[in-house]
């Protein structure tokens, strides 16, 4: 990619890491040729490795979440990790500073520690371990420098001879200072280790899953560092002080690649999220599209019975009536001249067929849709159907307008039906009607007091829950044996274009 065409933060953040690139082979040069520390070599190694790992992974983090002080944490950790290492430079301004700034790299430690994952300080106590990091690992850790003269130091045989920021040789207050704070910084680290257990406790599954390890080697550190601490309290022979500090470096430099590691679990345990969502989304997919199917194919069924029962009720019906009307007619006509009294008869016959006429196929028409719906809505058709049936019907509907018509219709005929099977199969003696609004659904119910016995899988139930499936609602029957039944349907109100 073009320098060009990065934004300014990528921009900013090559610019770190080159100098962190830098920074780090100038002191590994630095590291390995002193003869200050135990292993030269060694220590060169463990500081490049410390320094670039946290650098790297800090970039890294700090690009994907600008926002989040993580990467700023973890990149100040290496820097300072390299600054620190100053400490066996010849230069004798660059090794009073290294002295200085020791401790630096442990308070970022902690801060970065105390705030992961979230980048935010989330109790008192968290603070109060920020705090005292940077006082005691700043300010305090490095005061001690003004009086340090580093030619008059019998542990100190290669280091430079001079300190140009010594204001006044006592060594033994140094000394003093030092062991005071580590005895004090002691138990604080003890502390810090037993929060950061139950902060990693705190989470659910998950969130242990991508964040345990980051917390067990930062935990390990910390304890480490302690353990190097108490070291200083000790005698000063052998070198075992030296090994706890190698130690705790080398479990240092886990703690980046925890974060990454914990990264990679998270996107696993992503991966496998969805992957078994995937399956379960297909599967329940693909029983959708059966149900779709089957639904499709009852619906066909449905429509082909609905018209040949209504052909054979126009034909057995209103059809047979208009059809003898047209002969009485015909008949009447032909007497009016001789007989006008038997023909005025035969017209007045006619007259009240085709009212009865009428009467059938307004019938037929109500079983169609009914007028009083697409007119009056369904809390009126409704109550037409209670007033209608041939036992007692309580209707409790609370509306509060109009519907949308496939709304209107599905509930209609959910009710239309129950009742038509009250009447017919349950030898009940009252019903109940229940309609109300619930959010962005309507709620239906019909309950009678009868033997019950209703075939959810019978034909006109079934072709109600197709219907109102179509409309992604759903159609419950319970039907506990002698106990009577309840019909429920629950429809979503938004259809189509047309607002609830």
């Amino acid at each position: 990619m073009r320098l060009g065409a990065l934004t300014p933060l990528e921009r900013a953040l090559s610019a770190i890491g080159l100098a962190g690139v830098l920074m780090g082979i100038a002191l590994f040069v630095i590291v390995a040729s002193s003869e200050e520390p135990a292993a030269p070599l060694l220590e060169a190694c463990i500081t490049l490795l410390v320094g670039w790992s946290f650098i790297g992974t800090g970039l890294y983090a700090w690009d994907r979440r600008p926002a989040n002080v993580i990467g700023l944490l973890m990149v100040c950790v290496g820097f300072t990790i390299f600054v620190a290492e100053l400490t066996v430079s010849d230069i004798p301004l660059a090794a009073a500073f290294g002295f200085a700034c020791n401790s630096l790299p442990v308070a970022f430690l902690i801060h970065l520690l105390v705030v992961f994952p979230t980048g935010r300080i989330r109790t008192r106590l968290g603070r109060f371990f920020v705090i005292y990091a940077y006082v005691a690992g700043g300010f305090i850790a490095g005061f001690p420098i003004l009086f340090y003269n580093p030619a008059t130091d019998p542990d100190c045989t290669h280091c430079v001879s001079s300190n140009p920021l010594l204001i006044h040789d006592n060594l033994a207050f140094v000394n003093t200072w030092l062991n005071v704070l580590s005895a004090i910084s002691i138990p604080v680290l003890a502390a810090l280790f037993v929060h950061l257990v139950r902060q990693a406790r705190r989470g659910d599954p998950e969130e242990r899953r991508s964040q345990e390890p980051v917390w067990w080697a930062g935990g390990a550190t910390i304890l480490l560092f302690g353990a190097t601490l108490l070291t200083n309290l000790g005698p000063e022979s052998g070198n075992y002080d030296d090994v706890v500090w190698y130690i705790a470096n080398v479990v240092l430099a886990t703690v980046p690649f925890a974060f990454l590691f914990g990264l990679l679990r998270t996107k696993l345990s992503e991966a496998d999220v969805v992957a078994q969502e995937n399956v379960r989304l297909d599967a329940e997919l693909q029983a959708r599209l059966d149900e779709l199917r089957e639904s499709r194919a009852r619906i066909v069924q449905a429509g082909d019975a609905a018209r040949r029962k209504l052909e054979r009720d126009l034909h057995d019906g209103a059809q047979q009536r208009l059809v003898g009307l047209a002969l009485d007619l015909r008949l009447a006509r032909e007497k009016l001249d001789d007989d006008p009294r038997t023909a005025a008869d035969m017209l007045d016959e006619a007259s009240a067929e085709l009212s009865r006429a009428t009467e059938e196929l307004r019938e037929l028409a109500r079983g169609i849709h009914p007028a009083v719906l697409s007119d009056r809505g369904l809390e009126a058709a409704v109550e037409s159907l209670a007033k209608r049936a041939p036992l007692p019907v309580e209707l409790d509907a609370s509306l509060d307008g109009r519907l949308p018509e496939p709304v209107e219709a599905a509930a209609y005929f959910v009710v239309s039906e129950a009742l038509t099977n009250v009447v017919r199969h349950s030898s009940a003696e009252r019903a109940e009607v229940g309609i109300r609004r619930d959010n962005a659904r309507l709620l239906v119910e019909v309950r009678d007091d009868g033997s019950g016995g209703a075939d959810p899988a019978g034909s006109g139930l079934r072709g109600l829950a197709d219907r109102v499936a179509a409309l992604d609602g759903r159609l419950q029957v319970d039907d506990p044996a002698g106990g009577g039944t309840v019909v429920r349907a629950a429809i979503p109100l938004r259809q189509g274009n047309r607002a609830a």
